[in-house]
């Protein structure tokens, strides 16, 4: 993945995370219409994958359409991960940069969540 790529061209990775991203688009609950979810279902029966359904506000309105609303965006960025270049990189490396990446982006959450996510419903979840 990316911290492959970073370790072969010798990049250093930044960890970096945008709070309000999930509010600048409104998702249509699947749960809620069982037409869209069999839909979703049968899609992703044919072709392995689904793409959510989602909406905003138009152009010359607020009520519909692709744009997104205009809410905050707050972005903040963490301590870069410094990489030694391999053309050929361990398994072992890889993981132990992929570590300090993803603890940094905790650090970050952990010290901006209360001020940029104060409202939040969940806490950052790493899925690997």
């Amino acid at each position: 993945g990316f911290v492959k790529l970073a370790v072969r061209t010798g990049a250093d990775l930044v960890p970096v995370l945008a709070f309000g991203e999930n509010e600048i688009y409104e998702q249509l609950d699947a749960a809620a219409h069982p037409h869209v979810l069999r839909a979703q279902l049968a899609v992703k029966r044919l072709l392995g994958f689904t793409v959510p359904l989602f909406h905003a506000r138009g152009v010359f309105n607020y009520d519909v359409g692709l744009m997104p609303y205009r809410r905050p965006l707050n972005v903040v960025v963490g301590r870069p991960v410094e990489v030694v270049q391999s053309r050929s990189p361990a398994d072992a490396y890889v993981d132990e940069v992929h570590a300090k990446y993803v603890a940094e982006l905790e650090r970050v959450w952990d010290e901006w969540k209360d001020t940029f996510a104060r409202g939040r419903r969940a806490e950052l979840e790493i899925v690997e």
